[in-house]
């Protein structure tokens, strides 16, 4: 007997679920009727509310992530792949050959084609480097002084070849 005193609550329970499924009238949904809340437009705009910010954010995350420098290159391409680079001290400069990434640190340099003529950090000496033929070669300052054409070259300081290179185009 006292199952069927919660026999009305049951139905009643039913039907109130039944009632909110279909619209509140307690009736079927004829097939050309469409429910605005199961529909595909209404369900497309509530998952996607939040896709504009996820995209941002992820956009944001792997910019930050990626090795790439958005604010400018880290190395100018003298030529032939010999390439100036920013070091970690930012008024430190290293002078890179072809396909490596590390390089000599340098104090002044200066080019003219096809000749690139580079002073270590701290060195008496000078790197002479051919970029047609890839040779390379140290001279004393008193050896750079007495040839014709390396004394024409014009020497500046590391910090002034930077500002004059252009990060995306090499000058010969």
């Amino acid at each position: 007997m006292a199952t069927m005193a919660y026999d009305p609550v049951l139905l009643a329970i039913l039907k109130l679920l039944s009632s909110r499924v279909t619209g509140g009238t307690g009736l079927q949904m004829k097939s050309n009727q469409i429910d605005r809340r199961f529909s595909f437009r209404a369900i497309w705009s509530r998952k996607l509310q939040y896709l504009g910010p996820i995209a941002f954010l992820t956009a944001v995350i792997c910019l930050c992530s990626c090795d790439a420098n958005l604010f400018g290159p880290e190395s100018r391409e003298i030529a032939g792949g010999y390439r100036l680079k920013r070091v970690d001290n930012p008024n430190q400069f290293a002078l890179t050959i072809p396909y490596e990434d590390g390089g000599l640190i340098i104090d002044e340099i200066g080019w003219h084609e096809p000749l690139i003529v580079a002073r270590a950090f701290g060195s008496q000496y000078w790197d002479v480097i051919d970029t047609a033929h890839a040779q390379h070669i140290r001279v004393s300052d008193m050896q750079r002084q007495s040839d014709p054409i390396s004394q024409s070259i014009q020497i500046k300081s590391v910090e002034i070849a930077w500002k004059e290179l252009n990060g995306h185009k090499r000058l010969w």
